[in-house]
């Protein structure tokens, strides 16, 4: 089957907020050839018609019950507050549609491994489930995970996370409730640490020893806006890692350090600096979103199997879980 001839994913989009606008629709829009929002409801009608007209989506409905009732839908983007998403998931795949959702998986590892019990069988019989966990389909960090197969650092010593920034009103994410009250594990560090939680499993695996730290510094991002802990991986390697959600933001998310060299690794583009020799580097124009949600497509249309599975996102949300407590929690 050729690109001109693939068909199209038809989506119904359940949560039609901040995500849904300022990430989803630019990216959906750049694959419109392949992904297609056909239908979307949210918590209140009026909202959902809003975003339909902005987006120009042909339907609206009341309620996930009638998005999993349309034929015209072929699977469904799950963007809601994480600890609603666990009983959409699985009632969606006992409907018999396909699911993306948001990350993390479930506001807690327990939460998670009873989500992942209760809906392996249900997947493994039929409709695809995938966690939409954009940092995997980065081609900055697949160019750095090739640098680093190839041998580029030699023998990895360091691992380096850097996640920080002012999370104040004028980020608008500050102001989504589900965030500012969390009743989720570990609020803002939790949620947006899972794309790094990748990475490091990635490129080190998960460790084997942790201690860290936490705190709250803003009285607006309960439970906590910092952590801080020290890893260490199965070959002997280190890490650091910070998240601050109160402190000023600056450098590559991560930093992988070997004895050739050193790999820094930014959303858009990655550097390598060898011992010796030049530094050379890798940039991306391809947006991460998009290249999800086009192998969303291939995974449902043309049975392609998931990179990225939600086995793999229990354990992203366990080594998160680990920084949040200060100590390794197993998935």
């Amino acid at each position: 089957m050729t690109a001109a001839t693939k068909r199209v994913l038809r989506l119904g989009l359940l949560g039609t907020g901040l995500a849904a606008r300022k990430l989803y629709l630019p990216a959906l829009a750049r694959i419109r050839g392949r992904v297609r929002v056909v239908a979307c409801a949210s918590r209140t009608l009026a909202k959902a018609e809003a975003f339909a007209r902005d987006a120009q989506v042909p339907l609206v409905v009341d309620g996930l019950d009638a998005l999993l009732a349309l034929p015209e839908v072929d699977a469904l983007l799950v963007s809601l507050p994480i600890e609603a998403q666990p009983a959409v998931v699985l009632k969606a795949l006992r409907a018999g549609k396909p699911v993306l959702s948001e990350k993390p998986m479930a506001p807690s590892l327990a939460a998670g491994r009873r989500l992942l019990a209760q809906a392996r069988p249900l997947a493994r019989r039929g409709p695809a489930w995938m966690v939409g966990e954009n940092y995997r389909f980065m081609p900055a960090a697949a160019w750095a995970e090739k640098q680093l197969r190839q041998g580029a650092l030699g023998q990895l010593r360091v691992v380096e996370v850097r996640q920080s920034g002012w999370t104040d009103a004028s980020n608008p994410y500050f102001h989504t409730a589900w965030r500012t009250r969390p009743r989720f594990v570990g609020g803002f560090v939790l949620d947006a640490g899972v794309h790094l939680a990748h990475l490091v499993r990635r490129f080190a695996g998960f460790p084997v020893e942790l201690r860290g730290l936490a705190a709250q510094f803003s009285p607006d991002l309960p439970p906590m806006d910092t952590a801080v802990a020290v890893l260490r991986f199965s070959n002997g390697a280190l890490g650091t890692w910070l998240s601050s959600f109160s402190s000023a933001a600056g450098g590559p998310m991560l930093t992988l350090r070997g004895s050739l060299g050193s790999l820094e690794l930014h959303p858009d583009h990655a550097l390598l600096i060898p011992r010796r020799g030049r530094p050379r580097g890798f940039r991306s124009k391809d947006d991460s979103f998009s290249l999800q949600f086009g192998h969303f497509a291939g995974v449902v249309l043309d049975g392609r199997r998931s990179a990225y599975t939600a086995e793999d996102a229990l354990l992203d949300l366990a080594l998160m879980e680990s920084v949040v407590r200060g100590r390794i929690v197993r998935p």
